[in-house]
């Protein structure tokens, strides 16, 4: 994926946890997402965003 193709909306996982793009700042590549499962919102660099179609909760990394 490139930084690109980063969109509000668009759902991405990280190993920080899922959520739904609510920013992206070009300048220091940041994505900010918002959580799925209580809206708090967090930030991960693009590095961070695990290019995988499925989305999974924070709690699934240890399966």
């Amino acid at each position: 994926m490139k930084f690109n193709d980063i969109h509000i909306g668009m759902k991405c996982g990280s190993k920080k946890g899922s959520g739904t793009v609510t920013w992206v700042d070009d300048s220091t590549r940041t994505v900010y997402l918002a959580n799925t499962e209580n809206n708090n919102s967090f930030e991960v660099n693009f590095e961070e965003i695990i290019d995988d179609p499925q989305i999974h909760n924070k709690e699934d990394l240890y399966y």
